[in-house]
């Protein structure tokens, strides 16, 4: 139990399965339990676990339907959990995510009228995101102030965590001097929920696939500006002939519209294509692949770890990482023979690995083997959130 904190609030607009498993494992950890603020709407499905001391609390949820969409839901739920901090009691302390990018400034202001403590968890470093997709011009006046308001709120929080050693050291250097080390706790996945399901006993095989014995080479969660989409459909349609491999895409974000058109326009029937699925149909999906597609676009390398990595290697899939060799995607394939780099941008690579990798099946089956036992003995659940709740006892806040 906690001495001085006696409840944590949680504040993560898309708390997903990563961060809601986060909030229940470590709600039995205070006195007070927990409180996760969000506005995901599978986690808004669920009830209050009363027995694990967690309360979730609905807040606005993200829309990424138009840019302007995006900013206003982000201002919504940055002015919905003002209520959560201004009136936190003695006792309580905050941990907030880097998303909506402009939540830790004001959860920074609105603590210096009541002095709760905070902790920072660091998911996607912006504004340099922006700035490396050319939305923003580095020496533009509202970048500057967004990295000074950065190290205003790293400085003044009790501490700062993040998912790769390579976006530690960019936080640090980016943000401030004087900025006391940032401590990094990898993703993690639950390996008892996400695992293994042969095809002949995935009751979700034949609808997505509509035939079982494919080699699977799968895309799931987000498709947004940073991930070479446009790699992987390029490298579809050069093997649209190709008829043992079958791509399957299941997401949402800016490009779903375009792989739609992509796939409609080249009439490529070794593509399907499925919406984001409930989170209850996930674990029959993601054990689908015997290849999995995850990617880094240009720049982003030091950026951003793809929290879907993770849960590919728990499903037992080899990995196909779409990245450049210096980046958080090749150290992660590193520690174990799991999959297979490919530089961005060259899907005619990207084609010949899968041909490869189709008619070497004894190798892929390894590395699906090396997959699963690395979320096993490295990204699991407990071991990962252990890891993160000695990092709040570090600094203070358990």
């Amino acid at each position: 139990m906690t001495e001085n904190i006696n409840r944590l609030i949680l504040l993560n607009q898309m708390a997903g399965p990563l961060f809601r498993e986060l909030a229940e494992d470590l709600s039995p950890m205070y006195q007070s339990g927990c409180v996760l603020v969000t506005g995901h709407p599978d986690t808004l499905a669920l009830e209050n676990d009363y027995r694990r001391k967690l309360v979730i609390s609905p807040a606005p949820g993200h829309n990424r339907s138009s840019k302007f969409q995006r900013v206003l839901s982000w201002l919504k739920y940055v002015l919905f959990i003002s209520k959560s901090v201004l009136f936190a009691k003695t006792g309580d302390g905050i941990l907030l995510v880097s998303n909506p990018p402009i939540l830790g400034g004001w959860v920074f202001l609105l603590t210096r009228l009541n002095k709760v403590p905070y902790s920072v968890l660091v998911l996607d470093i912006h504004p340099e995101v922006y700035v490396r997709l050319g939305v923003l011009k580095e020496n533009n006046i509202l970048v500057k102030i967004w990295y000074y308001m950065n190290s205003v709120v790293y400085k003044n929080a009790c501490g700062v965590v993040t998912i790769g050693e390579r976006m530690a050291k960019l936080v640090k250097a980016q943000c401030s001097k004087n900025m006391p080390d940032v401590a990094v706790v990898p993703l993690w996945v639950d390996t008892n929920t996400i695992k293994p399901i042969p095809r002949s006993d995935n009751p979700y095989a034949l609808h997505f696939l509509k035939a079982t014995d494919k080699f699977v080479v799968l895309y799931s969660g987000n498709m947004g500006s940073s991930h070479d989409i446009e790699s992987m459909l390029v490298a579809a349609l050069i093997l649209r002939k190709v008829t043992e491999i079958k791509f399957l895409f299941i997401g949402e974000g800016d490009k779903f519209r375009f792989v739609e058109e992509f796939v409609q326009k080249h009439q490529l029937d070794n593509v399907a294509l499925f919406p984001f699925q409930p989170e209850a149909v996930i674990k029959y999906t993601l054990p689908l692949a015997d290849v999995a597609l995850v990617s880094l676009g240009h720049g982003m390398e030091d950026l951003m770890v793809p929290s879907k990595t993770f849960y590919y290697l728990a499903a037992g899939s080899a990995i196909v990482a779409i990245a450049n060799d210096d980046s958080e995607l090749s150290d992660l394939l590193a520690q174990r023979d799991c999959g297979v780099l490919v530089a961005p941008g060259d899907p005619s690579s990207l084609a010949e690995v899968l041909i490869k990798l189709e008619s070497s099946r004894r190798d892929v089956d390894l590395m699906k083997k090396n997959a699963r036992q690395l979320a096993e003995d490295r990204f699991s659940r407990q071991a990962c959130i252990n890891e993160f709740s000695r990092f709040l006892r570090k600094s203070k806040l358990l």
